[in-house]
């Protein structure tokens, strides 16, 4: 014969709200560590919304669950001090994905930048060059590596550049990005 708890219905209800709402936070947190993370090539717009998107839906269930824990559930004095903990582990992981993703989301509104160069490097699979003392690197889809590398080099004995790490080319390639997140938005050879 087993032990049961007694709750009133509406702790009952809160109880399952705060269970499933921080089942989903949990979700939602794999997602953006997952997503984020492991996502090596970040090429397009729409990864600074879907980035964004998802720290808003973070938003709202931190939230959604900080307000059930202070209305409903630190009034179950038995179980106070366990769903405190969660809270705080919630608020704590809310703090990460604001660290993750506020690059993604600062892009969206400050915009993207362009770079007109013909000193970069392709060689280990991304695009590398320097400008003004800025390293930049981006990781960038296959199919612009082979774009940005048949772009011939200049008739000279000083094709690399030892400084810089990059090689010299005949024509430009412009490179559009977005400067916190590192995502390429475009990138061509001039003609």
């Amino acid at each position: 014969m087993g032990y049961k708890e007694k709750f009133t219905p509406e702790e009952l209800k809160a109880i399952n709200k705060y269970s499933w709402i921080s089942a989903l936070f949990n979700l939602v947190n794999g997602i953006i560590l997952c997503y984020v993370n492991n996502t090596r090539i970040k090429a397009g717009t729409y990864h600074l919304y879907l980035v964004t998107l998802l720290l808003i839906v973070s938003t709202f269930m931190t939230i959604y669950i900080t307000m059930l824990y202070f209305r409903k559930l630190n009034k179950i004095k038995k179980y106070q001090k366990r769903y405190r903990f969660i809270t705080i582990m919630c608020i704590i992981l809310f703090v990460l994905h604001v660290s993750i993703c506020i690059g993604y989301t600062a892009d969206i509104f400050t915009g993207e930048k362009t770079i007109i160069t013909s000193e970069y490097s392709t060689l280990w699979g991304y695009f590398y060059t320097e400008i003004d003392g800025e390293e930049i690197r981006l990781n960038v889809p296959d199919e612009t590596i082979k774009k940005l590398r048949d772009n011939e080099y200049i008739d000279s004995a000083e094709i690399y550049d030892f400084n810089t790490n990059t090689y010299h080319y005949k024509k430009k390639a412009h490179v559009t990005y977005y400067p916190h997140s590192k995502v390429l938005k475009d990138a061509f050879i001039e003609e």
